[in-house]
């Protein structure tokens, strides 16, 4: 159901980008065999990712297979879905970090099966995206890694329990904002329940 409604939403991100018109200062397509693509100046933070006009193979690649669900600047909030836009490069930080991205199952099990050019999307996700949040030193995804990572995808749990864990280690040691523990800066958690109010009937033990 939910795969079926992002499909959709690609095919009208796709016309939506493809219908604006170019940004001041338009990124140029990028040269063949390039491992990062013009894009690689990201916007400031706080900024949304303008696309050109003439996208990148990337750039065209995250909107048809990511856009629909994650937003095509990477902004889906109110839905239940982490942002990217200006968050995502902060992984980029920690090894566990890196190895987290490249095992989503959505990248590990994507339709793309050349590696590199799956390197290349991921590589617009964070520092094109990621709104200047990847550290300065923080070096390219290769295909020789991406096809390491996506052979061990990650279950729902693991994805979960995993994710806590390593945002944790990034507010800790690497400064990113306290927000990375929710889905979406501002995100409401619901309030949890009891097992006596649960069965009167009651949200919660101040109903």
């Amino acid at each position: 159901m939910r795969a079926g409604r992002c499909l959709a939403l690609a095919a009208m991100a796709m016309f939506a980008v493809a219908a604006a018109p170019p940004p001041p200062g338009a990124a140029a397509k990028t040269p063949p065999g390039a491992t990062i693509p013009a894009f690689a100046n990201p916007p400031p933070k706080g900024t949304p990712f303008q696309y050109p006009a003439e996208m990148t193979q990337a750039q065209s690649d995250y909107v048809e297979h990511c856009g629909g669900c994650h937003g095509i600047h990477g902004y889906a909030a109110p839905a239940d879905l982490p942002t990217i836009g200006g968050r995502v490069g902060w992984f980029m930080c920690l090894p566990e970090g890196r190895s987290y991205l490249a095992r989503l199952p959505n990248i590990a099990r994507s339709r793309i099966t050349d590696n590199e050019q799956l390197a290349d999307l991921m590589n617009f996700m964070v520092f094109g995206l990621g709104g200047g949040t990847a550290p300065a030193s923080a070096k390219p995804f290769t295909a020789d890694e991406v096809a390491k990572e996506r052979v061990i995808p990650f279950t729902s749990v693991s994805l979960i329990q995993t994710r806590k864990l390593i945002v944790e280690k990034l507010i800790k040691g690497c400064g990113a904002p306290a927000s990375l523990r929710l889905m979406y800066p501002g995100e409401v958690k619901p309030a949890k329940t009891t097992a006596t109010t649960a069965r009167r009937g009651f949200g919660t033990k101040a109903d």
